[in-house]
């Protein structure tokens, strides 16, 4: 799908229930919504950065990290405004031709990943790119399965229809089909012709809860400590006791 004039915004409410202030609330060293902003800024494929915010302490933040800030209007900043009621109102006040939507609760994003996002999305047909996780695994919804048959033996896991588990840590959408979605039902995040795109499990990791958070807080501190020391090659045990890698 043509690009056209792309706009990125990082959407940031200053209230949370589950986790109060989460986006304001240190996470490995640094408060959480600046993994996402540092994360924008370094993509060097976006020119135009924004916090979509209604608090002014986020806005400040903001700013001291070097994004541009959008202060929404303080109606779209309650408890029953939805995503698609924000999203229309940046895109009316902006007016992109391409919309990307990086998620402040998804810290383990990279610059890569977005990088990465932007050209799958150039490269399809879709309208819309929603990045993903994907499970082989025995599915059930509500007690029904999704992608298993209850009346044969138990198939091997990788034979089963992969699940898609939508995480919208990169989102990516032709703003004027958007628009015209939500004009007619309200609608519009998952668009027309989509595109899900499957990312690292581990970046996937979307902060709700308390326990989310702290798994999220470890995680980064793991990264952190052992980026140089990860080679990405894997050790196995050998019957003579010794280790060998492969």
């Amino acid at each position: 799908m043509r690009i056209g004039k792309l706009v990125a915004h990082i959407p940031a409410r200053g209230g949370s229930k589950r986790v109060p202030s989460k986006n304001l609330r240190y996470l490995a060293g640094k408060p959480m919504i600046a993994y996402a902003v540092e994360c924008a800024l370094k993509c060097t494929d976006l020119n135009d950065v924004y916090v979509n915010t209604d608090s002014e302490q986020i806005g400040s933040l903001a700013t001291e990290l070097g994004s541009k800030v959008y202060r929404r209007p303080d109606y779209l900043g309650t408890d029953e405004t939805t995503g698609e009621e924000f999203t229309v109102d940046f895109i009316d006040h902006f007016k992109p031709d391409t919309l990307l939507m990086i998620s402040p609760v998804c810290p383990m994003i990279e610059p890569v990943d977005i990088c990465a996002a932007l050209d799958a999305y150039e490269d399809s047909d879709a309208d819309t790119l929603i990045s993903c996780s994907m499970t082989n695994l025995q599915t059930f919804c509500q007690g029904r399965p999704v992608n298993i048959n209850l009346d044969g033996p138990l198939a091997p896991s990788q034979e089963n229809p992969p699940v898609v588990t939508c995480n919208w840590a990169v989102t990516i959408w032709n703003a004027e089909i958007f628009r015209n979605l939500f004009a007619k039902s309200g609608s519009g995040y998952f668009g027309l012709q989509r595109l899900f795109w499957a990312i690292d499990p581990m970046k996937a990791i979307k902060i709700s809860t308390e326990q989310d958070f702290r798994f999220a807080d470890l995680l980064l501190r793991l990264r952190s400590e052992n980026a140089e020391a990860v080679s990405g090659e894997a050790d196995f045990w050998t019957s003579s006791g010794g280790r060998e890698t492969g």
